[in-house]
């Protein structure tokens, strides 16, 4: 009987375990290229270390940073934080490519500068998530 009892109590942990984690994925699949992106920036303004963005990065991306030897991701990390002086971020459109990927148009103003700018930014799919690709920023007029 008490092995009856625990075995059960597995199959609710289980059951509950998978339903929260389905709820999730269905809201992430939800999410559009623009909201991973704003999600994106969100947490990559309260990273405090490459870590902390590494679950939005696209396999590529992700596998160039983890090939970089982990004093130098630091100082890489921060030498990005510092160079990134963007505020007021939107993403304008989304225009879908051909491969599957969208390539969103953002704009900001990048408050170093003192002037608009603007960045073309490549979201991909990775086992039915968004993650981000490219970003390439210009300054605008």
């Amino acid at each position: 009987m008490i092995r009856y009892g625990r075995t059960m109590l597995w199959i609710v942990v289980f059951g509950v375990l998978s339903a929260v984690t389905a709820t999730t994925a269905v809201a992430q699949s939800n999410q559009t290229a623009a909201q991973f992106y704003m999600a994106y920036r969100a947490a990559f303004e309260k990273a405090t270390k490459i870590d902390d963005v590494l679950p939005y990065m696209c396999a590529e991306n992700r596998k160039q940073v983890e090939s970089t030897p982990a004093a130098d991701r630091d100082k890489m990390f921060s030498l990005i934080k510092m160079m990134d002086t963007h505020s007021k971020v939107k993403v304008l459109r989304e225009d879908r490519q051909a491969d599957g990927s969208i390539v969103l148009g953002v704009s900001a103003y990048d408050t170093d500068q003192k002037k608009d700018v603007s960045a073309k930014v490549t979201i991909v799919k990775e086992a039915g998530a968004w993650k981000l690709g490219k970003e390439a920023w210009t300054s605008g007029s």
